[in-house]
């Protein structure tokens, strides 16, 4: 467990510490305990103009819990993601920034936001 927790916090610090750049992969991980969610939708903060599902470029169409999507058709700039849950909460989640890091992870204490 401290090995799997040592490699979450290294993750971070490597993303963290190198600024995007445009036409790098950005990413999104999944750190909740066990939710699946069907739909994971950005947009510039700021904006009410959904981009796709890009829940949609995973092999099963789901971003499931303990696993990484690819996230495509970004430029650097922070952003709000909206996600929607196997059951059809909605919960948002605000000022991502990817101006910095080509990553960000969700994880069950920030999903306060849902309906």
């Amino acid at each position: 467990m401290k090995l799997v927790a040592f490699a979450i916090v290294a993750t971070f610090v490597v993303t963290m510490s190198v600024p995007a750049k445009a036409g790098e992969d950005y990413f999104a991980y999944n750190l909740t305990a066990v939710t699946t969610f069907t739909g994971v939708y950005l947009t510039p903060t700021g904006s009410t103009q959904w981009g796709p599902n890009q829940a949609l470029n995973d092999d099963d169409k789901e971003l499931d819990f303990g696993e990484r999507l690819t996230l495509t058709g970004l430029s650097p700039g922070v952003y709000d993601v909206k996600l929607v849950d196997q059951k059809g909460r909605t919960c948002i989640l605000h000022r991502i920034d990817l101006s910095k890091a080509t990553s960000f992870d969700i994880r069950d204490v920030a999903l306060t936001d849902c309906k």
